[in-house]
């Protein structure tokens, strides 16, 4: 598995800088959860999009016992000021809470399900900003 994960590591830090470099604040986070349904397509996930407007969730597999794994994607309204490559492209927006991480992670978790899948169902929860009433987080 270690290697399988090792294997995945370019992929996933693409996807963190990708994410990193194009934050978007809550219920605005349509290109996040383009590309995190698109990455879940790609890895045989069926997803709902659009949940309480920019949330996506995918379910892989079927009956017991069933597994959910959620990550957040929304932003902070704070101006990036780290001198990096991948820095935030949009003023007044970054990711200072590393929810860009909380995305590549969660998307190669579902990667590696994909290549060695588990018995019963996992459920994988991109949550909206809303969702924090109910034990999420934001920003």
């Amino acid at each position: 598995m270690l290697e399988k994960a090792q294997a995945l590591q370019d992929r996933l830090t693409s996807i963190r800088r990708q994410v990193h470099q194009h934050p978007e604040l809550g219920f605005q986070e349509v290109g996040t959860a383009r590309l995190v349904a698109e990455t879940l397509a790609e890895s045989g996930v069926p997803t709902q999009t659009e949940m309480g407007k920019t949330g996506v969730i995918g379910r892989r597999g079927e009956g017991a016992p069933t597994v959910a794994l959620r990550a957040d994607m929304d932003a902070l309204p704070i101006q990036e000021e780290n001198d990096v490559p991948y820095r935030s492209q949009v003023p007044g927006v970054m990711h200072a809470c590393g929810h860009d991480a909380h995305v590549a992670c969660l998307l190669g978790a579902v990667m590696l399900l994909a290549q060695d899948p588990p018995p019963g169902q996992v459920r994988v929860l991109f949550p909206w900003p809303g969702q924090a009433a109910l034990g999420g987080g934001s920003g």
